[in-house]
């Protein structure tokens, strides 16, 4: 494991020093453990690893590493918020349907039940006990290209296409893209609620998600499954 991921993974092994902490007489109450991230230290108790927050958002990108996982969402970069998972987060869907983190993907709309406790890095990260897929199916093999609109073209209410230019989210996900828009496209936040489709203008910041079936023109064209408005409001 490089340094990077060794950095990432290290809040999943507090638990243990949190143990530790323990054996050698400390009260489970107050005992405090310290997490070192780059030249900051976040210390909490047993108590406050123990609360839980909720937080809602697309899945951007899923950084695997054997068991465990870096799944990032509500934004690309130093945007957003990194949920750390292992084999002890649940998976499932709205109805309570269980899943796997192999079932999980980029573009998918989530809620996540995370510890209190994160690191100072940016984006931060935090332990997550429960990962919820909000969307109504799980849509396999979808890429992504976040980016800025350079163009929106429209033929009529029912024709709505947008060029989007910035960087692929996936290995075979180009840097540039023509997508298409239909009614069965979802147009969100970074969060997952529903935005108007007034908000695809010219140099709006979004995500588009779309399926592999891609046109083989310079840029390629297909169509959106889920464009996420990432522009900050004001």
């Amino acid at each position: 494991m490089n340094p990077v991921m060794k950095k990432s993974f290290a809040i999943l092994s507090l638990s243990a020093m949190i143990t530790a902490g323990t054996a050698y007489g400390v009260r489970s109450d107050t005992y405090a453990t310290a997490l070192m991230n780059g030249n900051h230290t976040v210390s909490f108790s047993m108590k406050e690893e123990a609360k839980k927050l909720q937080a809602t958002g697309v899945i951007t990108s899923i950084r695997m590493d054997g068991d465990h996982a870096l799944i990032h969402i509500q934004g690309v970069g130093t945007d957003g918020l990194v949920l750390n998972v292992d084999k002890d987060t649940v998976f499932q869907m709205a109805d309570g349907t269980k899943l796997s983190l192999a079932d999980l993907h980029v573009g998918l709309t989530v809620l996540a039940e995370h510890s209190m406790v994160m690191t100072m890095s940016l984006p931060p990260q935090t332990p997550t006990s429960k990962v919820t897929v909000l969307d109504a199916k799980i849509q396999k093999d979808l890429m992504g290209t976040a980016g800025r609109i350079e163009e929106v073209r429209s033929e009529n209410k029912d024709d709505l296409r947008i060029l989007v230019k910035g960087e692929g989210l996936t290995e075979s996900s180009p840097s540039e893209v023509v997508l298409i828009l239909t009614k069965a496209t979802a147009i969100v936040d970074k969060n997952g609620s529903k935005v108007a489709t007034s908000k695809l203008v010219k140099g709006a910041n979004v995500i588009g998600f779309y399926g592999p079936a891609l046109t083989k023109s310079l840029p390629p064209i297909g169509t959106a499954w889920k464009i996420v408005v990432a522009d900050k409001e004001e």
